[in-house]
């Protein structure tokens, strides 16, 4: 049918939707523009109203690449194909005219280049083409397949050639006896099987048609067109073997071994190769076909086809073939050592350096040759020892560079498993390579030497375990592309680093070496420069003196120009040399920032790799040191562009040079930083989770560092935005949202707007804190811990919503974490009392305990202690309000091992946190006196330290508590006692603190008619002891400032030196005067008893004085 006017389309597209289906038809399939050929397709009986059509054409184009660049078709090549495949569908064209039809549709397809697309994405090509392989004449099929074959170039056309039923056409042409016809079937037999392992779909469709017995049935029949029939079907049948099920079997069944043996023999080079690479494979499937490789003698083929007279592939293939025998064969490895196999193995593995093979040929021969080798020898490790040992019996240079030369492919290829199997000792290795560096060595041995040591240094295995394995590897890689003297001054270094521990500073012969490699950073090859930046990057890390000689030598201009142009590598190690440049001179930072670096830096910051930005942001973060308002207009501006896709070491950057801005600055709206930090507030709300929490992070890092910022407006906008982010489902976005809470609630006090909003916070972060992920639950309770810094707040906290997931951080977290932790048990326990509620709570949480473990794993970090000591303290004063609930600090009475790292805090710590251990540990003195006692006397200027609270606190409570402690250290090792006062002339001092203690009226400690008077308080006799009638509530214990006089008596008993000072100070009057000014308060017997028991005290002090 053909159309003269294109108006009578219209009718068939029925009216005013006949436009929108065609619009429909153009946009799915592009290729079919030109107009005649719709007019062509209408005549064999479509029409586009038919939705079949659209299927069709929608399904051609489905899971293909885009076929055309444009709606046009300049020189007819789409419309000449449409025609040529419409002329094929026609069953009134003769065979001439179709052999003619596919002549020129293959001319089309190797002539033009949008022919191919036109062809794969016509949605009736392969239809056509595979009826015509099956009913068409010869002539007709051998054109088809070749077309067909044409199209298996790309692999989504591939498959579906492969599902239009294309193989048993193929099988049957492939049968025929034309010459022709075998060639052109079995050419695209292979073209349709390169599908690969992940060819599924073929895998089956090749399976389920036979194509395997198939192909070795008529490999061993023998083709009528000889080799190159064989090259292609041995092709093919090396494509199939990774992919088709039941392939080995059919291998088996087939006699494949014996057809393969065959022609490896008679085969030619292509067909050797695949010959070759089957057997191996076949041998390493089923060890029982070695057995018959040996028996056909093909052992002597494969040493023949590793030889230089055969092409790389063979080669290849046959070191591979030669692997695997010796892999699964013990007998065949004692065959190939006894034909001389070994040295044409060690040939094999040399042969890409002294025949300058290359590609991956050449790397499968060498490493394939070597890993034969190593089967014959034992392991890899043992032809690495024995070809050294053979260096020192070489007769001539050529046989030296060629063992080393097999040496470093063995280095090369060194593996876990050669390293499991035995290890090699890379430091043997290197000297034995070093040695070979001899006065007027010649170039060749030189050369393969280098090339050995650089297999030994790039070997991650091995040159783990040499010193300066890196500088090693750079110096060699630097010696192979220099020449003449800058060559033998490389090698001088190489020889100094490795026959020295020295440093690479010293094996350059320092500012020289600096200089030197300066000079490689400019006219030089990428590769050069590569090497020498990594090289001044490894100093400037090690060596301080290297960053002012590069400095000196010039190195900054050019550093900074490698920063624009050099390779991805370099511009990373450039950026970190000017980092550390930066970061170790005021001087040279000026230095590296008058020469421009800053916009090489955005650049590499916005276009590097993810190494290079994060490198870039720390170098920016080092390099400005003031309020920079171009780059942080610029970085602003990378927030908010497409480019870096990735917004986090923008931020980073931000986060430095917002810490550092003037706060008046930040403040003025339109200025670049108030621009700055709007921007990173709005990108919260962004909708890329990464940019979210990165956002969160950085603003964290500055409000944790000014002060000034979170006391603004704009801590409070922030805190608004960052809580909306409370209820994600992202954990990254809720921990760096919390630790951004956690900062801005830092001066929560000095903030209202923040108080006023912080409220809100409290019950998504106590929600939070409960979270089975522990990093979550961490970041909100260091939150809340800094939110109830706010008195108001804190009263409103539930107690138990604070104490049970602050103790799981106190057990589980980091040590900022255990620390936050803390805190928020103390600061919510300074706004109220320990009632039996609070009590219960801590009890069953084990807090007491959690704050001990962490008091000990921190020791030495003044913050963490200071946390731990003061919620310890607060919870020491608590009592029970029933007789259910024990006290929360009974816990350490009963865990006598939990009280160690509260008297070992003692000794480093600052007065206030030593008060607060003494009060703590004061707390113990009656249940566990001797545990306490030993501690103490056993603590390393723990007894100083508590004499010197005693004389120096204000605090009587403090005082009578180091007394008790003292008391309990002396009644353990009163001697040590004694010995650590005199030594550290403390007992002048503590004697009149004492004295003084005990004149004094204003405490209730001093007052017998106080509730708290027995709050610190010591047996008289130890547990056991027989008490001579004495009660728990009578003389056995004492208690308060009469702890003083107790005191007082051990050291004049025990310490000759004390008397006198004791009856200087004036102990005995004011002993007296106590007795006298108290004895008229006491009238019942228990008072009776208590005074009595005063007046022993004082008797026995007085006995001792005199």
């Amino acid at each position: 049918m053909v159309l003269e006017d294109q108006a009578m389309v219209w009718p068939l597209l029925g009216d005013s939707s006949g436009m929108h289906k065609v619009n429909r038809l153009l946009s799915l399939h592009r290729a079919l523009v030109n107009v005649q050929f719709y007019f062509d397709l209408l005549s064999t009986g479509f029409h586009f109203g038919d939705p079949n059509v659209l299927t069709i054409v929608a399904g051609s184009e489905l899971g293909l690449r885009d076929r055309t660049s444009s709606m046009e078709d300049p020189d007819g090549t789409l419309a000449s194909v449409a025609q040529c495949i419409e002329q094929l569908r026609q069953s009134s064209s003769s065979v001439q005219e179709k052999e003619y039809s596919l002549r020129q549709l293959l001319e089309l397809i190797d002539t033009r280049e949008n022919a191919f697309s036109a062809v794969g994405s016509h949605s009736q090509a392969v239809p056509v083409l595979v009826s015509l392989l099956r009913s068409g004449s010869l002539g007709v099929k051998i054109q088809a397949a070749t077309v067909l074959g044409s199209l298996c170039k790309e692999n989504e056309l591939r498959v579906k050639v492969l599902l239009g039923g294309c193989i048993p056409p193929l099988l049957g042409l492939l049968r025929s006896s034309s010459a022709e016809g075998q060639i052109a079937a079995a050419k695209t037999i292979h073209a349709v099987s390169q599908g690969g392992a992940k060819d599924h779909v073929g895998s089956k469709i090749f399976s389920t048609e036979g194509v395997v017995p198939v192909l070795w049935k008529l490999l061993q029949n023998g083709m009528k067109t000889g080799d190159l029939v064989d090259n292609l079907l041995t092709g093919a049948l090396k494509n199939l073997a990774s992919s088709t099920e039941g392939f080995w079997s059919a291998t088996v069944q087939a006699g494949g071994v014996d057809i393969l043996v065959k022609l490896l023999i008679t085969g030619q080079s292509n067909t050797q190769a695949n010959v070759c690479f089957l057997l191996a494979c076949m041998m390493m499937e089923d060890a029982s076909v070695c057995s018959k490789v040996l028996a056909a003698e093909a052992t002597k083929q494969l040493l023949k086809l590793l030889g230089p007279g055969n092409e790389a592939p063979v080669r290849a293939e046959a070191a591979g073939a030669l692997k695997s025998l010796s892999a699964q064969c013990k007998e065949s490895r004692k065959e190939i050592a006894n034909s001389n196999g070994i040295p044409a193995l060690i040939n094999a593995t040399i042969a890409p350096s002294k025949e300058f093979m290359q590609g991956e040929y050449a790397q499968a021969l060498q490493e394939n040759a070597m890993c034969a080798l190593a089967n014959i020898s034992g392991g890899l490790s043992y032809v690495i020892s024995s070809l050294g040992q053979s260096l020192e019996s070489c007769s001539s240079p050529a046989q030296t560079a060629d063992t080393l030369g097999a040496l470093a492919s063995a280095l090369m290829i060194y593996d876990r498993n050669a390293e499991s199997t035995r290890a090699s000792d890379p430091m043997v290795i290197e000297q034995t390579l070093v040695n070979q560096f001899q006065p007027r060595l010649p170039f060749l041995v030189q050369e393969r030497t280098i090339e050995a040591l650089a297999s030994l240094y790039g070997n991650t295995i091995l040159s783990i375990k040499l010193a300066n394995s890196d500088a090693k590897r750079l110096l060699v890689g630097l010696i192979t592309m220099t020449t003449n003297e800058l060559q033998e001054e490389l090698t001088r270094a190489l020889l100094a680093l490795c026959n020295s521990e020295g440093s690479l500073w010293r094996a350059l012969q320092g500012r020289e070496g600096v200089q030197m490699l300066i000079s490689l950073l400019g006219l030089s090859s990428e590769q050069q420069q590569e090497c020498a930046v990594a090289l001044l990057c490894l100093l400037s890390n090690e060596n301080d003196e290297s960053k002012w000689a590069i400095t000196a030598a010039g190195g900054i201009p050019p550093l900074v120009q490698i920063l624009e142009t050099g390779s991805v590598k370099a511009k990373e190690d450039s950026a970190l040399i000017l980092k550390n440049l930066c970061n170790h001179s005021e001087d040279i930072r000026a230095c590296v920032e008058s020469a421009d670096a800053v916009p090489a830096l955005l650049w590499l910051l916005k276009n590097g790799s993810p190494n290079g930005k994060e490198i870039a942001a720390k170098t920016l973060n080092h390099l400005i040191h003031k309020s920079d308002t171009a780059t942080i207009s610029q970085l602003s501006a990378l927030l908010t562009s497409d480019l870096p896709e990735s917004k986090v070491y923008v931020l980073d950057a931000l986060r430095s040079m917002l810490s550092v801005v003037p706060f008046q600055d930040i403040l003025r709206e339109g200025s670049a930083a108030n621009d700055a930090i709007e921007t990173m507030i709005r990108i919260l709300s962004s909708t890329k989770e990464e940019t979210q929490a990165k956002s969160a992070s950085a603003l964290a890092g500055i409000f944790e560092t000014r002060k000034d910022l979170r006391e603004s407006n704009i801590a409070a906008k922030t805190l608004c935005s960052v809580m909306k982010l409370l209820n994600v489902d992202s954990e990254n976005i809720l921990v760096e949202s919390c630790r951004c809470l956690a900062a801005i609630f830092l001066s929560i006090k000095e903030n209202r707007d923040v108080a006023s909003v912080g409220r809100d916070a409290m019950s998504p972060l106590v929600s939070l804190s409960d979270s089975s992920v522990l990093e979550v639950a961490e970041q909100a309770v260091c939150a809340l811990a800094n939110l109830i810094l706010d008195t108001e707040i804190s009263e409103m906290a539930i107690a138990e919503q604070i104490i049970l997931p602050s103790t799981r951080v106190l057990r589980e977290g980091t040590v900022s974490g255990k620390t936050h932790a803390a805190a928020a048990i103390a600061r919510l326990l300074h706004s109220r009392r320990v009632d039996s509620a609070i009590a219960d709570s801590v009890n069953r949480a084990g807090t007491v305990l959690a704050l001990v473990s962490f008091l000990e794993s921190s020791r030495g970090e003044s913050a963490a202690t200071g946390e731990a000591l003061d919620a310890l303290a607060i919870l020491s004063r608590s009592e029970s309000d029933s007789g259910q609930i024990k006290p929360t600090w009974a816990v350490l009475a009963e865990f006598p091992e939990s009280i160690s790292p509260i008297v070992f805090s003692i000794a480093d710590a600052t007065p206030l946190l030593q008060d607060k251990a003494i009060e703590i540990l004061s707390r113990l003195c009656y249940d566990q006196p001797v545990v306490l006692g030993e501690t103490v006397a056993s603590a390393s200027e723990c007894i100083p330290s508590i004499a010197r609270r005693v004389t120096s606190s204000t605090n009587l409570k403090v005082k009578i508590g180091g007394t008790a402690l003292l008391i309990c250290a002396a009644k353990v090792n009163h001697h040590k006692m004694v010995e650590v006062l005199n030594q550290s002339n403390s007992s002048i001092y503590l004697i009149k603190s004492l004295v003084a203690m005990l004149g004094s009226g204003e405490t209730s400690l001093a007052n017998p008619q106080d509730d708290d008077q027995d709050a610190i308080g010591i047996c008289r006799h130890a547990k056991g002891e027989d008490r001579n009638g004495e009660s728990d509530t009578g003389t056995s214990i004492i208690s308060g400032a009469n702890l003083a006089i107790w005191l007082l008596s051990v050291l004049a008993c025990h310490d000759e030196k004390c008397k006198i000072p004791i009856m200087e100070a004036g102990a005995v009057e004011v002993v007296t005067e106590r007795i006298s000014q108290r004895s008229s308060q006491y009238a019942q017997t228990s008072v009776d008893n208590k005074m009595e028991v005063i007046c022993m005290l004082i008797t026995d002090l007085i006995f001792h004085l005199h």
